[in-house]
C-alpha cells in the first residue's frame, strides 16, 4: 500500500513540525548549558520553564503523529513511523526528513546528558558543602544490614575545608 498524496503531505507536515520543535529544543538545551556553566540561577530557571513548555508542545504533537499513524493502521511508535515513510514510494524526501529527525534526536540526547552531568556535579558539590557545614564531612558512611548509612570518624575533614 502507498500513501495518497494527501497523506504524504500530512506526513511531511508532521515531520517538518517535529524538526522545528526538535531544533527549538536543541537551542534551549544549548542555552541551558550556557546558564549552567555560567552559574546563572535566573537564566537556569527561565530556560527550565521554556523547556517544560516545549516538552508539553512536543507531547501534543506526538499525540497528533500517533493518531495519524493509527489512522493508517500502523502502530503508534517508531516502527509505525518508519513503515509510513516506506509507504511514500520512491520519493526519498520524507526519508531524508526522517533521517534528519533521528540525527537531531541523538544530538538532543547527548546535550541533555551533558547538562544532566553538570547538574549532578553541582548537586554533589552542594552536598559536600552541606556535609562540611553540618559536621558530617570527615565521616565515612557505611551501610548496615538494614540498609541504613552509619557514619564513623575519618581524618579527611581538613582536606575538604
Amino acid at each position: 500500500m502507498q500513501l495518497s498524496p494527501t497523506q504524504k503531505q500530512a506526513l511531511s507536515n508532521l515531520l517538518d513540525e517535529e524538526l522545528i520543535m526538535a531544533e527549538s529544543m536543541y537551542s534551549l538545551l544549548e542555552r541551558e548549558y550556557e546558564a549552567l556553566t555560567d552559574g546563572d540561577p535566573e537564566s537556569i530557571t527561565t530556560t527550565s520553564k521554556k523547556k517544560l513548555e516545549q516538552l508539553q508542545e512536543m507531547e501534543q504533537h506526538l499525540a497528533q503523529v500517533n493518531l495519524f499513524l493509527l489512522e493508517l493502521g500502523l502502530t503508534a511508535d517508531t516502527r509505525g513511523a518508519e513503515q509510513a515513510i516506506a509507504m511514500t514510494g520512491p520519493d526519498r524526501a520524507l526519508q531524508s526528513k526522517w533521517d534528519e529527525l533521528r540525527s537531531m534526536e541523538i544530538k538532543l540526547q547527548r546535550q541533555n546528558e551533558i547538562n544532566g552531568g553538570i547538574i549532578t556535579i553541582g548537586q554533589r558539590r552542594v552536598k559536600q558543602a552541606l556535609d562540611i557545614l553540618s559536621g558530617k564531612a570527615g565521616l565515612t558512611g557505611t551501610y548496615s544490614q538494614d540498609g541504613e548509612t552509619k557514619f564513623g570518624k575519618s581524618n579527611g575533614l581538613h582536606t575538604k575545608a
